[in-house]
């Protein structure tokens, strides 16, 4: 989740600049010949962008502007054979930015050599400094796959494990957080920073602090615009913060506000009928629930099924005996309420007192039960 490198004087230049330049794919592929044909596909400033070319004598070129650098996808159509769906695709993941990039193959473009693309090296650079905290997670997994499934609920074999993965965790997290520190002006940072600083649970202050450490090209980039705005709306939803209002149906259909519960506290649960993790939590919050709901506490469930997903909405609220309101408008990830509270993943849930105000938020399991009960022996 992490990644960069020694950019070129090039890529410290404007944004602008660079788009004016643009940028030239070369590649070849053995002698390919028509019909072979090779497709790029990648964003640019948020556009979806796809381009085809027939091969000669196994070459190809491309060509392009970029507003900042970008995750491409090459792929090459050897011939006209239509192949099933599950076959592998012959393809390349790099980045690309506004240079003079060459793509070379004997035969597959997935194993290709590519050259000329600062982002890409930065990429595997960063890569090569994360392999051995990667290494040592597989590792870890595949020793719990092969356990039996008394010994992975067994404490004393799981132990070691978990305390080896904290440890490969804390080390890829390092390199990573150096990487960013030494490569400010690095597309492969940026991306970086977001997945080691903006994942669940964070800190909206701090990450707005490490964020203006970025040039502005890469700041205002879209995947930077993004970036400050997942910030902004995190920093919306702290403790401490008053709750935004939402209003959604419930499973009669009637209309239900967060509003309405002002005056109790009220678990916001951001959950979903397909989400594994939710159900398994599910028990502990009714358990929370039964113990609590004569003491001014509820629960207010928010799924993020779809319209496809109504009946197992409902399936889940009647097989897992969910008491409390349960309400959603269908729209997955979507949903109205879930993108006012940036919820990117589930499950999720934001504690909120009888004056409407969030204080504590992500809480699970003996956690909630922590809270909860010192909320309640005041």
């Amino acid at each position: 989740m992490k990644k960069s490198m020694i950019l070129a004087a090039a890529c410290c230049l404007p944004l602008s600049l660079l788009a004016q330049k643009g940028f030239t794919i070369r590649g070849k592929i053995g002698t390919l010949d028509a019909p072979a044909k090779a497709y790029l596909n990648y964003k640019d400033d948020g556009k979806e962008v796809i381009d085809s070319v027939i091969l000669r004598k196994g070459s190809f070129t491309f060509k392009g502007a970029l507003a900042a650098p970008t995750m491409a996808v090459l792929t090459v159509k050897h011939d006209t054979v239509t192949r099933p769906r599950n076959a592998e695709r012959d393809a390349l993941y790099f980045y690309i930015e506004n240079s003079s990039i060459t793509v070379t193959a004997k035969e597959y473009i997935r194993q290709s050599a590519v050259k000329g693309s600062a982002t890409n090296d930065d990429d595997n650079a960063l890569k090569a400094l994360q392999k051995p905290y990667r290494d040592s997670a597989s590792e870890l997994m595949a020793k719990y796959n092969a356990a039996t499934p008394e010994q992975r609920k067994d404490s004393v074999f799981l132990a070691p494990i978990r305390a080896i993965m904290r440890t490969t965790q804390a080390g890829y997290d390092s390199v990573n957080r150096a990487f960013i520190a030494a490569h400010p002006n690095s597309y492969i940072s940026l991306i970086t920073f977001q997945q080691l600083e903006l994942g669940y649970n964070f800190n909206p202050d701090t990450a707005a602090v490490k964020f203006a450490r970025f040039p502005a090209s890469l700041r205002e980039s879209s995947a930077g615009k993004k970036m400050a705005a997942i910030i902004a709306t995190s920093k919306k939803t702290q403790i401490g913060v008053p709750a935004m209002d939402f209003t959604q149906k419930d499973t009669t259909g009637k209309s239900v506000s967060l509003s309405d519960f002002r005056g109790q506290y009220v678990l916001v649960d951001f959950w979903a009928s397909w989400c594994k993790p939710c159900r398994a939590e599910n028990p502990n919050l009714l358990k929370a629930y039964n113990k609590y709901k004569e003491k001014n506490f509820t629960i207010l469930g928010v799924s993020l099924d779809d319209e496809d997903g109504r009946r197992a909405w409902l399936g889940a609220v009647k097989k897992d005996s969910l008491p409390w309101t349960q309400v959603s408008d269908l729209e997955g990830f979507k949903s109205k309420a879930a993108v006012m509270y940036g919820v990117s993943a589930i499950p999720s849930n934001f504690l909120v007192d009888p004056k409407g105000v969030i204080i504590a938020r992500n809480l699970r399991g003996e956690e909630l039960e922590k809270k909860l009960g010192e909320l309640f022996r005041m």
